[in-house]
């Protein structure tokens, strides 16, 4: 009996909350004026692709959906390799400060990212990139987050190891490629998942520091789809399942890795 409520709990909180991601992916196919029936609304019965075509019309959803693509990819490339070369310098490099260092960049996260709102926009401002798409991924090339958790899963890396591959006459790179990344897939796989995703979602900045539809994320594009066609729930629904699918298929992807590689970092 109680296996079979636990059943009845999980089946029931699974429901709840899978049902947004099923209304989103149901009347992103679905016409409008089948979904305001209600619940029969529903029902996956009058299936189409009318709505998306409406979206790609309505903004250029392609081109923001490239721009979100070449953020992602840049803002994650750069954030994963700074990571793991500022970790590495903290770990294996026994260099003087490192601690304060560490700490320096600890505080840091504790640093709401509002207050460096404004210094960042002026930044980006003098140096000439306002509406570009090279404005949305500079500020965060670099993740305080990201390097803690290298640093965390560098740590377990036994240093009886690197003293070995530095006598064979192993260099940095070929090390951090050859031996050290293997052994902490895991977090990489992590990092890497943690850090698209917040390149993918992000709204603000974008939407502070591009002016053209054509230089937008998509994220951006879809808050102003809602705005112009309000009234129709269906397109609106299918620009959100463009921006949705893609994070969803790489979560459900890595999620063994993305669990893994936070707890072993944060345990360390």
């Amino acid at each position: 009996m109680r296996s079979a409520l636990l059943y009845v709990w999980l089946v029931a909180a699974v429901i709840v909350v899978c049902f947004p991601l099923y209304y989103i992916f149901e009347g992103a196919l679905t016409p409008t004026a089948w979904l305001d029936q209600g619940l029969e609304g529903l029902v996956p019965i009058h299936l189409t692709l009318d709505n998306v075509i409406r979206a790609t019309q309505v903004i250029p959803l392609g081109k923001q959906f490239g721009n979100s693509v070449v953020v992602t990819v840049c803002q994650t490339l750069l954030q994963v390799t700074i990571g793991i070369a500022a970790a590495y310098a903290l770990v294996f490099c026994r260099l003087r400060g490192t601690r304060a260092l560490f700490l320096v960049l600890l505080s840091s996260m504790m640093i709401p990212a509002e207050t460096t709102l404004i210094a960042n926009y002026l930044t980006i401002s003098s140096w000439h990139l306002i509406d570009t798409v090279t404005a949305v991924f500079l500020p965060f090339v670099a993740s305080a987050l990201s390097i803690f958790l290298f640093r965390q899963a560098f740590l377990s890396f036994p240093g009886e190891l690197r003293d070995a591959a530095l006598l064979d006459g192993a260099g940095h790179f070929r090390f951090i490629r050859s031996m050290l990344l293997p052994v902490v897939r895991p977090t990489l796989i992590s990092v890497t998942l943690v850090s698209a995703t917040a390149a993918w979602n992000g709204f603000f900045w974008p939407l502070l520091v591009t002016n053209s539809p054509d230089n937008r994320t998509v994220q951006v594009g879809i808050a102003q789809l809602s705005s112009s066609e309000a009234t129709d729930v269906g397109v609106v629904l299918a620009g959100a399942a463009i921006v949705t699918l893609p994070v969803l298929i790489v979560v459900l992807l890595a999620q063994r890795f993305l669990a893994g590689g936070i707890i072993a970092g944060a345990l360390k």
